[in-house]
């Protein structure tokens, strides 16, 4: 364990993608800022500490959302990409283009607006009664009939920059970035954060490996943990267990699924309400993996801490993997893989369905609060926050603060699903 003190002008709380974000950008502007967070577990099974979302090679990343203010996230994150990923020295986006299936003609409808509103490039492909080819069963088949989208759908497009996401291969260039731009990066876990006096002066923030910054700001990018932190306790989420299921391609496979794009699509008649799939992309011991995440229906609130480490520690998602891979089968007719797997993930809702970047007290700010969504736009979350941290006041012309600010009661426990 080491024993460093140092003081700096911000420290950020938690290095996932979001707070990552938010380090690069006060770094770029020339802040003196610190930023603590314990880097991926190598063991979930054995981890004893807390759990991020970021743990994966592949999230889906588009312009198109049925509201204005995370189709408006995407669109500035998107922008960034190219910057982030040359002042990191780690490419991590693949514009694979996107494609949206839904039976529900009002979302085809908001997608459609908020598309041409944030200058999005899409078209909508149609339906099966509109022309588009089907399988037997009814189902609607599109990327040159590598997939079957659910039968009853409505197919949008979205090309390239729309796609995909290596969220590992982000965060090391962000924080890569933020390094090279002066900013001090801790990796280990903050096992507290105290007031330094009276009057606002400030905050102390103490790492389990010793580390004492002090700083007059500092802003909580702390996840599905949020609620955990003593300063925090007033934020107001939902933690939600998901599971994703990852099919591991041979080199035959691999070729013949090169093309696939990403896809979102409402499901019926399922456990799930609907689900999301990344293109064939590389994971770290070299594997070439297709992923599918679903929402299910019915799901119980990870209420505590000590729930959330059991679900990512534990096996309970294995019973997803049979349903799970029956939704990929259908999805990709003729799918050959050399194995399959479940892994756990947690996702965090908010009253608003929106990031919470909001004051908790006098130089402390939370952004946090993803709804699922977060990874494609954690960049220009993390941007957000950093201004608002750093000028103390809301000055984003476009976005409505009321729609991020920290809501005034607890969220209901009853289950829901989340719009794709």
């Amino acid at each position: 364990m080491q024993d460093e003190s140092r003081s700096a002008e911000v420290v950020v709380v938690g290095l996932g993608l979001i707070g990552s974000g938010a380090l690069r950008h006060l770094a770029v502007d020339g802040i003196d800022v610190v930023g603590i967070g314990p880097a991926e577990p190598e063991s979930f099974a054995t981890h004893d500490g807390v759990f991020a979302s970021h743990y994966d090679s592949g999230r889906i990343t588009r312009k198109l959302d049925k509201r204005f203010e995370w189709a408006e996230l995407a669109c500035r994150s998107i922008a960034e990409y190219p910057s982030i990923a040359s002042d990191g020295g780690v490419g991590f986006h693949v514009p694979a283009g996107a494609v949206f299936a839904s039976h529900d003609a009002a979302h085809v409808a908001a997608l459609d607006a908020i598309g041409h509103r944030v200058g999005a490039d899409h078209r909508i492909l149609g339906s099966a009664a509109s022309g588009l080819p089907t399988t037997s069963d009814g189902r609607v088949l599109v990327g040159d009939r590598l997939l079957a989208l659910p039968a009853g759908s409505t197919v949008v497009s979205e090309p390239g920059p729309a796609g995909f996401i290596d969220p590992r291969r982000m965060l090391r260039a962000q924080l890569a970035a933020a390094e090279r731009h002066g900013a001090t990066v801790v990796r280990s876990e903050v096992v507290s954060i105290e007031p330094l006096g009276g009057g606002g002066a400030g905050w102390t923030v103490t790492a389990a490996d010793g580390t004492v910054a002090t700083a007059p700001r500092v802003l909580l990018a702390t996840g599905a943990h949020t609620d955990e932190v003593g300063a925090a306790q007033q934020f107001v989420g939902r933690v939600r267990p998901e599971v994703v299921v990852l099919a591991t391609l041979d080199p035959a496979e691999q070729e013949r699924l090169v093309h696939l794009p990403s896809v979102l699509a409402h499901l019926s008649a399922s456990s799930f309400a609907d689900l999301y799939q990344v293109p064939p992309t590389t994971y770290p011991d070299g594997s070439v993996r297709l992923k599918l995440g679903a929402t299910k229906r019915e799901w119980e609130p990870l209420a505590t801490g000590e729930q959330r480490r059991e679900w990512m520690c534990g096996d309970d998602h294995e019973g997803w993997l049979d349903e799970l891979r029956g939704l990929m089968e259908d999805l990709v007719p003729g799918i050959v893989a050399e194995s399959w797997e479940t892994k756990p993930c947690m996702i965090t809702d908010t009253p608003s369905g929106l990031p919470t970047v909001d004051h908790l007290a006098p130089g402390l700010v939370v952004a946090a609060g993803g709804n699922g969504y977060a990874a494609k736009s954690a960049d220009a979350i993390g941007a957000l926050a950093a201004t608002l941290l750093v000028s103390g006041e809301w000055s984003d012309g476009a976005l409505d603060q009321e729609q991020f600010k920290l809501a005034a009661q607890e969220m209901s426990s009853s289950t829901r699903r989340r719009p794709t």
